[in-house]
């Protein structure tokens, strides 16, 4: 754990039901100042507390006016901010909003801690001085990556690092090893680019990366399932059964329970 010392110093702004949902996240790796939500500070001069924070975790049920009003308070302070909502129907958010990072409160516990803890990791001094890494340092020379727009930026992703994509209405969810990204983008395109050996689609609402299956099940009649090695399972679309079959079997991945 980080001495008191060298742990950011945050603004967490949450209604009280989700700031003891992420206390527990956030003590050890910040010093944190709590506020009841946006709503709290429609009409508080923030100039003070602004200045001698590193960031802020913006978290709401739902994102209504108060609290986009305060994002864009934090935008202008030129703060970094993560933000956090219950609600699967504010993708969009995500783009409209400045935030650094996002997180929907609605994902597995695990995943959440993850993408708060990957934030306030980059608000330390040590983080902020740390040269980019070289490409030629942190990846192969030629190791496939998909290029994707995720809020106001286009993100480079390594396909390696890809477990699954799943729909979300008129976005795309890509899950990676520690972190979800959401993308404005259609399965159909994301299924364009990726290699057809390496990834499959079983449903229309979902793609996996092959060598991450642990287990498919069967559920009855014409009822799969696909179980991946981060433990997270996926139905199996009835017309996309005959090519998971061939695919698995040509694949011959050890330990998988091919279901006949």
């Amino acid at each position: 754990m980080k001495p008191p010392e060298s742990q950011p110093r945050i603004l967490v702004s949450a209604p009280e039901t989700l700031q003891h949902r992420l206390q527990p996240i956030v003590a050890g790796r910040a010093r944190t100042i709590l506020v009841p939500g946006a709503a709290a500070l429609r009409n508080i001069d923030l100039t003070s507390i602004l200045h001698d924070i590193d960031g802020i975790i913006l978290a709401e049920e739902s994102i209504g006016p108060d609290c986009r009003a305060l994002a864009r308070r934090i935008e202008r302070a030129g703060l970094p901010y993560l933000l956090a909502t219950a609600s699967n129907r504010q993708a969009h958010l995500v783009f409209e909003l400045s935030a650094r990072d996002y997180v929907l409160l609605t994902h597995p516990e695990a995943q959440i801690t993850a993408t708060i803890a990957r934030f306030l990791a980059s608000l330390t001094p040590a983080a902020a001085n740390r040269p980019p890494a070289s490409d030629n340092d942190a990846r192969p020379a030629g190791e496939p990556a998909l290029w994707v727009r995720s809020g106001h930026a286009e993100r480079r992703v390594l396909c390696h690092e890809i477990r699954s994509i799943s729909a979300d209405r008129d976005y795309a969810v890509i899950e990676l090893g520690s972190a979800s990204l959401l993308v404005r983008s259609t399965m159909t395109a994301l299924e364009a680019e990726l290699d057809p050996e390496r990834f499959l689609r079983i449903h229309r609402s979902h793609i996996v990366a092959v060598d991450r299956i642990e287990e498919v099940r069967t559920l009855g009649p014409n009822r799969h399932e696909v179980r991946l090695d981060s433990g997270r399972s996926f139905p199996v679309g009835r017309t996309f059964w005959p090519g998971l079959k061939q695919q698995l079997r040509s694949y011959k991945l050890s330990g998988t329970q091919a279901a006949s």
